[in-house]
């Protein structure tokens, strides 16, 4: 599960470099420098069914000549599971790879962004523990503010082992 979570996003990325050239730095990424991005979305865990929130904040962007802007943030994220009570909480550093930029991509695909994000996570509830935790997700904007999303969170809690979530979900763009 953890190759195949790796891999799909990895050959997304790579399939964007082989048939896309960038514009240059004329069209901003979606996570552009200075924004707030919040989201939500329904979940499924290791614990079952659950509800997730988080918000993030893009404090960098360095834009790479003849590739494309990267931008960096910092991230919280919170979860609730049923049947079995546990709290997830988070909080990572974010990398964003987004293809608004490559004016050679037809529109629809220019609306995709990837972010990676690693931090440290921890859980109350029935079970306790805290690690360090990998997350990863696509974004894709279906208005320059609002975009569906799909998240993998990876916590490894130390005494309990690897926990892991994924999540669909909507993020907002409040700047």
């Amino acid at each position: 599960m953890k190759k195949i979570t790796l891999l799909v996003p990895a050959l997304c990325l790579i399939g964007g470099f082989a048939f896309a050239a960038p514009s240059g730095t004329s069209a901003a990424p979606h996570a552009n420098q200075d924004a707030i991005i919040v989201n939500a979305g329904a979940l499924y865990g290791w614990y079952g069914f659950g509800i997730g929130a988080g918000a993030e904040y893009i404090f960098a962007t360095w834009d790479i000549p003849k590739f494309a802007p990267l931008t960096f943030g910092a991230a919280a994220k919170a979860s609730v599971g049923y049947p079995v009570f546990t709290i997830d909480l988070g909080a990572m550093a974010t990398l964003h790879f987004g293809l608004k930029t490559f004016s050679s991509l037809p529109s629809f695909l220019r609306n995709f962004d990837w972010y990676w994000g690693l931090g440290a996570g921890a859980c109350v509830g029935t079970y306790n523990g805290l690690g360090p935790l990998a997350a990863s997700g696509i974004s894709y904007f279906i208005t320059p503010r609002l975009a569906i999303s799909a998240d993998v969170y990876v916590p490894y809690y130390i005494g309990l082992g690897v926990g892991y979530s994924g999540e669909l979900g909507i993020r907002l763009k409040l700047q």
